[in-house]
């Protein structure tokens, strides 16, 4: 370990950008966080996309209190998610999703997923599917794909959704996609999806709303037919506060 801690140093000393992410990754796992990310953070500013992924996980993590600093994190994970870095844009979605270092926002924890589904990560395209038959805040807008995403499916699979056909196309086109490996089976996945359907989620647009029921329990915003409130209040902030004021029938998806 020594030998090859002494040659990794050598090498990012000379200016070889794989040497210093590598080096980087050692010295995070010995904890020793602050010359870490001094390493890393010259790899990544070298344009190395694995190391703007590390340095924003080695900034995002709890086991590193020395390091920890969100919002560069957030930042270091986006630029590593526009080097094509799936896992940087999953990350940088989760912290969207709960509001980690960027002011929270589920509309753009959903494009970052899709960016992540486009790449064809496996899991991503599945709860992009997921999010969509469940009309979770902003999937159904965010994970369209209308005619360009129809998809031949087996007889009968896409038979008996209470879903509009345009969100049914985008979540097959979804699901096929991350079934492509083989490793899941579209009738198997949309089934659960089905399934989960029956047990409810999160649908109130309101961004701090951590409300959970399904579809029918939550009204629907009487203007666009589309942004669905758990009660009067959520609805009243959104408006206000939220932003729906200024997107109000301008949806994809009109109920």
């Amino acid at each position: 370990m020594q030998e090859g801690m002494a040659l990794l140093e050598k090498a990012a000393g000379q200016g070889h950008v794989h040497a210093m992410s590598a080096l980087g990754d050692m010295l995070f796992v010995r904890k020793d966080f602050t010359q870490a990310v001094q390493w890393l953070t010259e790899a990544a500013e070298a344009g190395l996309p694995i190391a703007m992924f590390n340095l924003g996980a080695c900034l995002d993590q709890e086991g590193s209190p020395s390091a920890l600093d969100h919002p560069a994190a957030a930042d270091w994970y986006r630029r590593a998610a526009d080097a094509g870095h799936g896992g940087a844009a999953t990350n940088l979605s989760a912290m969207y999703q709960v509001g980690r270092g960027v002011t929270r926002s589920k509309q753009r924890a959903m494009q970052w997923m899709r960016k992540v589904a486009e790449n064809g990560h496996i899991m991503a395209c599945i709860t992009l599917a997921n999010h969509m038959y469940l009309d979770a805040p902003y999937a159904r807008e965010v994970g369209y794909m209308g005619e360009a995403g129809r998809v031949a499916t087996p007889a009968g699979v896409a038979e008996g959704h209470d879903v509009p056909p345009d969100v049914l196309t985008g979540v097959l086109h979804w699901l096929q996609k991350g079934c492509a490996t083989g490793q899941h089976t579209l009738p198997d996945e949309l089934d659960c999806i089905r399934r989960g359907a029956l047990e409810g989620t999160n649908y109130c647009w309101n961004e701090g709303c951590e409300v959970v029921g399904l579809l029918k329990d939550f009204k629907v915003c009487p203007q666009c037919k589309y942004a669905r409130y758990c009660g009067e209040a959520c609805q009243k902030q959104d408006w206000t506060t939220g932003g729906h004021k200024g997107k109000c029938g301008k949806f994809r998806f009109p109920r």
